[in-house]
């Protein structure tokens, strides 16, 4: 199982990811070094809370929302039944939501 810093670095990389924003650029934004980010996201850095809150001010998502490490803890197979519950469940306009998002990120 992945350590906490593992998690960490992996919703970091994916949310950046996310928003199409480079290394270099998140480091830019942030106000911390790219060597610091890289080390973040590979898990080998535990980033103080201060770094924290710079990364979520340059990602633009709220601190608590760093902390949510769920999807990480979930097996493939877990996180398929979950989407396909959500995807089943949903009315036109989510369902839209979903594709547009699907597509953006599969790109």
């Amino acid at each position: 199982m992945d350590s906490v810093q593992d998690i960490f670095g992996k919703k970091i990389k994916l949310i950046r990811r996310a928003r199409d924003i480079t290394q270099e650029k998140l480091a830019d934004l942030s106000g911390l070094s790219l060597q610091y980010i890289g080390e973040i996201e590979r898990g080998r850095r535990n980033p103080s809370l201060t770094s924290i809150e710079q990364l979520s001010r340059a990602l633009d998502i709220p601190m608590a929302e760093l902390f949510s490490l769920e999807e990480f803890r979930l097996s493939p197979d877990e996180l398929k039944a979950i989407l396909v519950r959500q995807i089943e469940s949903a009315d036109e306009d989510r369902l839209r939501t979903f594709f547009s998002i699907a597509m953006t990120l599969f790109r």
